[in-house]
């Protein structure tokens, strides 16, 4: 499996770079090395509005814990969330694998049940502020820009299917629909496992019950998890606007706007391509390109923003060699094992909500 995972990645990679190349010889080398270079010392405001949206989300987390438990500090959930990412902007598995890393780099400073719930919670609110985010960038990018036909109806396809993903998880959580241990509960039956997944399904439920208590009960909280959410994404756009301004381009707030709305989704959809080389430089090129700013323009936008990502998976990887000997201290297969079984719990309610929201976007990616 690791040598499948390994082959994967290496093979997505030398794709993703190979169509990098191409794109820069396309848009030419030399001119993206001049509007570089006029970024400048500008990087480091870049690394400083970045920072803010780190920030956001690891306050939005901790506020996604009950009370009690926040003692942790966000400095913590930083820590946890850069550590995450950063294996999961190097290899194919994505959210696959940075998900149940943010759990385990927390170690043992919260409980296990705390650790997954909470991030459950902060993920879904998470993935609903991008539902948003990406409808407006839609709507926006049609009412404003001449756009193809085949662009159009591939954009009012996805817009539909992201809302009615929207208006269904609305719907599922204050009903209190329990589809996962519901589906769940299928598979145990068609798999005749009665007596082994009862107690998974039994955390399952436990999970469901906290994010179902959490949208109902903590009003508080919710709100400062979206104010936390809507501040990541304005960020974003304050990011795109000034970067392009440093390198010597004049786009309006709009044009920025729908660069981040659908830089959310190349990040979604392309998740599983290493650091999204390639994918990002040929979806923002293309874009600033219909936007009137030029292709070149995205390209540039995509490598700074690289070169962005790279600063923090490199310390989130300081981050995760340094926790190293605190998520080495779960011993014994029993606990292993039961360890395995939470992780399971991130990949259902952690990725499950990326998934279906890259699904959704497919249409407007191709």
């Amino acid at each position: 499996m690791k040598k499948h995972s390994r082959a994967l990645t290496l093979i997505s990679l030398l794709i993703g770079a190979a169509l990098f190349v191409w794109l820069i010889r396309q848009a030419g080398l030399s001119e993206i090395l001049a509007r570089v270079r006029a970024l400048g010392a500008g990087f480091i405001l870049i690394l400083m509005i970045s920072a803010v949206r780190q920030f956001v989300r690891a306050v939005a987390w901790l506020r996604c814990m009950m009370p009690e438990d926040r003692n942790v500090g966000w400095l913590a959930l930083l820590k946890a969330r850069l550590a995450g990412d950063a294996i999961g902007d190097l290899t194919t598995a994505g959210p696959l694998i940075a998900e149940p890393l943010k759990v385990i780099t927390l170690g043992a400073k919260l409980s296990t049940s705390t650790r997954i719930s909470s991030l459950a919670v902060e993920n879904l609110a998470y993935a609903f502020s991008s539902c948003v985010m990406v409808m407006a960038g839609t709507l926006s990018l049609l009412a404003a820009f001449a756009v193809s036909a085949s662009l159009r109806v591939a954009s009012w396809m996805a817009f539909g299917a992201v809302l009615v993903v929207l208006i269904s998880s609305m719907v599922i959580v204050r009903r209190r629909w329990r589809v996962l241990s519901g589906l769940g509960e299928m598979a145990r039956r068609a798999l005749n496992h009665e007596g082994r997944w009862e107690e998974k399904l039994k955390r399952v439920r436990e999970l469901e019950e906290y994010v179902f208590d959490f949208y109902a009960n903590r009003p508080g909280d919710f709100f400062l998890v979206m104010l936390c959410d809507t501040t990541f994404h304005l960020t974003g756009v304050v990011e795109v606007y000034v970067t392009l301004k440093l390198i010597g381009y004049a786009p309006s707030l709009m044009a920025a706007f729908i660069l981040e709305a659908v830089n959310r989704v190349i990040n979604i959809v392309f998740a599983f391509v290493p650091a999204m080389i390639g994918v990002d430089e040929a979806g923002t090129g293309w874009l600033a390109n219909t936007l009137g700013l030029g292709a070149t323009a995205g390209l540039t936008l995509a490598i700074i923003r690289k070169g962005r990502m790279f600063f923090w998976i490199a310390l989130g990887l300081v981050f995760l060699a340094a926790g190293q000997k605190e998520r080495q201290k779960a011993k014994g297969k029993r606990q292993k094992s039961k360890v395995r079984s939470e992780l399971l719990l991130v990949f259902m309610t952690g990725c499950f909500p990326y998934s279906i929201f890259a699904f959704c976007l497919l249409p407007f990616a191709f």
